[in-house]
This record gives structure tokens, C-alpha cells and sequence, in this order.
């Protein structure tokens, strides 16, 4: 897997970056020592490992509780870019990112990347959920979504209330299975069905 790391404080990804490169994954980084560029796409000569889909998954480290700091920039790139984000360590202060994110412990971290980014995990469908919700009302009631792998195929599940139309159901259908396929960059086939409920 090819994993950006960015972290929150100097230094911090050091460990974290060597348990994962002894697991096979291919790392890359937001900061590289010597740098004097804010981040890796600005640097001379290099680019941005997220500008051409070069990143299955952006782990931020943050071994202490804080706000945001400004070398978490790759934080906001992985989110402009619908990367899966995994945040080790204490969500930054006055942020959604908990909403946003996959969270974990930091040493839960190699576990973590593997689901982070696995067929039916949190962050694809986090990726499907927050694609679609723009296509509703915000009175509307949320729609329900779920994943499942069914001999090597994935199926989206969207449920909504029966008050939808047919032309947005087609959209939402559309819409979750082009979230999921870019979130997964791709790795998995995939299939979206959305079903309607009666109100009860």
C-alpha cells in the first residue's frame, strides 16, 4: 500500500514509518529532512504524491493533543482529494475531524491502515456517505448506506425514505458508486443499489 505520512510535530512519524516500511508498505511523506519547502509539493523538483493519485491512504501522527498545526497541511489535501485519512492519535481540537477521519490509537496504527482502506471499511464508506448527502434535503432523513463484499463484488447498499423520485435515485446510485471507485482507488468492483422505504 502506498501511504503518506504527515504528522503533527517533527519527527513524529519516525516510528510509525519504520513499522509500517517493515510491513511492505511503500511510504512517502509530507516532510522530508533538509526541505526547507512548507510540504513535498512545494519543494524543487518534486510534486505532491496526492497531485497524480500516488497515495492509497494519508496517516497524520499526532502523539499529543493540540490543535491543527500548520505541518498537518496534508490533512486538508487528503480531504480536498478524497484520500482515506487516518488520523493516529488525538483528533486536533475544535475540528470535525472525527466525522471526517478514521481514528486510532498509535499503536494501532498497522492495523489500522490495513482496514482504513479495505473494501467495505470505514473510510470507503464514509467516502459513499459523504458523497451522496448533498443530494438531499437537510430536513430530509439521512439515507442509510452499507457495504458488503459478495464473492469478490461489492455492493452499496443505499436506503432512503419513500418520498425520493426516480431521476434522483439514479443520481444517488451514480454518485456512491463513483465515491467508493475513487476512494478505492479503483481495487475493487463495485455495484450500487438503492432501495426505497416506506415511512412507517
Amino acid at each position: 500500500m502506498r501511504i503518506l505520512l504527515t504528522e503533527s510535530e517533527q519527527s513524529a512519524a519516525a516510528v510509525p514509518a519504520a513499522l509500517l516500511a517493515a510491513q511492505g508498505h511503500d511510504l512517502a511523506f509530507c516532510h522530508n529532512a533538509g526541505d526547507s519547502a512548507p510540504c513535498a509539493g512545494l519543494a524543487a523538483d518534486r510534486r505532491c504524491p496526492l497531485s497524480e493519485g500516488d497515495a492509497d491512504l494519508v496517516v497524520d501522527v499526532r502523539p499529543s493533543p493540540g490543535r491543527l498545526t500548520l505541518r498537518e497541511a496534508g490533512v486538508l489535501c487528503a480531504l480536498r482529494t478524497r484520500v482515506p485519512l487516518l488520523v493516529a492519535g488525538p483528533i486536533p481540537e475544535d475540528t470535525a475531524l472525527g466525522e471526517a477521519a478514521t481514528t486510532c490509537r498509535t499503536d494501532e496504527l498497522v492495523d489500522a491502515c490495513a482496514s482504513a482502506v479495505s473494501a467495505t471499511g470505514p473510510a470507503a464508506w464514509r467516502a459513499v456517505s459523504e458523497a451522496i448527502r448533498p443530494l438531499f434535503r437537510e430536513d430530509a432523513g439521512r439515507p442509510h448506506v452499507r457495504l458488503m463484499e459478495l464473492e469478490g463484488m461489492v455492493h452499496i447498499y443505499i436506503s432512503l425514505l419513500s418520498e425520493s423520485d426516480g431521476p434522483l435515485l439514479e443520481e444517488v446510485r451514480r454518485t456512491a458508486w463513483l465515491a467508493y471507485t475513487q476512494a478505492t482507488r479503483g481495487r475493487h468492483e463495485a455495484v450500487a443499489h438503492v432501495a426505497v422505504m416506506s415511512r412507517t
